[in-house]
């Protein structure tokens, strides 16, 4: 008997350890998904004014200055009056390349500060409320004229 429960007692305990491992207590949002993520927080009411899409290549290369060999997806949309209402979310080959491109959409929203905080002032507000985020190998650039409303959206995805 005592032999048997020498056995059983180890096992119960590796049994438990592994239950608690498996539930971390957080759950993780999911990955972004350009195509559906974005016609949710197009249609939020987020932004004051249409937007309208931008090709893959030209987003990369001319306003994130990212790899676009790293891109497996995305959704660029950007205000056709130059001013800071922004969204764009991609996808890419790991979570190394999303933590690239999460700097370079950082790096977006200062060049933007400083690039409109001169000739259209009223703009750099947008900016302050711009929403950067990672999840897994995707990332999000959001800038709403609407903050409430676009972070209302925004846990929608969740």
């Amino acid at each position: 008997m005592r032999n048997l429960l020498s056995r059983l007692v180890p096992a119960a305990v590796l049994l438990c350890l592994l239950l608690t491992a498996c539930s971390s207590g957080t759950a993780q949002a999911r990955p972004f998904d350009p195509a559906a993520d974005a016609q949710t927080l197009l249609d939020s009411g987020a932004f004051s004014e249409p937007l309208v899409e931008m090709e893959q290549d030209v987003a990369c290369d001319a306003l994130y200055k990212i790899d676009s060999a790293t891109v497996t997806g995305s959704a660029v949309y950007t205000t056709p009056t130059a001013g800071a209402e922004e969204l764009a979310i991609f996808t890419l080959t790991d979570e190394k390349a999303a933590q690239t491109v999460l700097s370079a959409l950082q790096q977006r929203v200062e060049d933007q500060r400083a690039a409109l905080e001169n000739y259209q002032p009223d703009e750099v507000g947008k900016l302050d409320n711009a929403i950067v985020e990672q999840r897994g190998a995707s990332v999000l650039l959001l800038v709403p004229a609407d903050a409430d409303a676009a972070k209302t959206a925004l846990d929608s995805l969740s």
